[in-house]
């Protein structure tokens, strides 16, 4: 009888556990959405402070380009050079991410997912966002950013033309 009773608080316990997980779980994988969007919000709006708001200072930028003729380009920007470049007479951007993966594990996380680009609402290319965050005093911040660039071969993007 007793061995029941400890098997059935030993059962709710740990579904308590991994329901306040599961639910912990959630409410990061909505507030890492939350900076990617307004990652992409500040990007678009070439808004600096928003960018500041949402990145760790050091961060890295990393794209890959693998042209389907030619070699490899890799660009690397780090922190002040991606906040310095985004001007007010830069062009407009939009980028759209869809199927997004979330991983998390404590207070670090990454963001993967498939997306399009656009300059002056005209495509400019598509591929894979690799974002990685980390979780400082409660709020969560890019802290490095890698993405491939393709202009050929995208599959058109399930959200729509822009």
């Amino acid at each position: 009888m007793i061995a029941t009773q400890l098997k059935t608080s030993l059962i709710i316990c740990l579904l308590m556990m991994s329901s306040h997980s599961l639910a912990q779980s959630n409410s990061d994988r909505e507030a890492i959405l939350d900076v990617v969007d307004r990652f992409f919000a500040a990007l678009g709006a070439r808004d600096r402070n928003g960018l500041l708001a949402v990145t760790l200072p050091g961060s890295l930028n990393i794209s890959v380009a693998n042209p389907v003729n030619g070699p490899q380009d890799i660009t690397i920007q780090n922190y002040t050079q991606m906040i310095n470049g985004l001007g007010a007479d830069s062009p407009s951007f939009l980028e759209r991410y869809w199927d997004p993966t979330v991983l998390i594990e404590g207070n670090i996380a990454v963001f993967w997912a498939p997306y399009d680009f656009h300059i002056e609402g005209e495509f400019s290319h598509c591929g894979i966002d690799s974002f990685q965050l980390v979780k400082r005093e409660g709020q969560w911040y890019l802290s490095n950013l890698s993405w491939t660039r393709q202009r050929q071969g995208c599959e058109p993007s399930p959200l729509g033309p822009v």
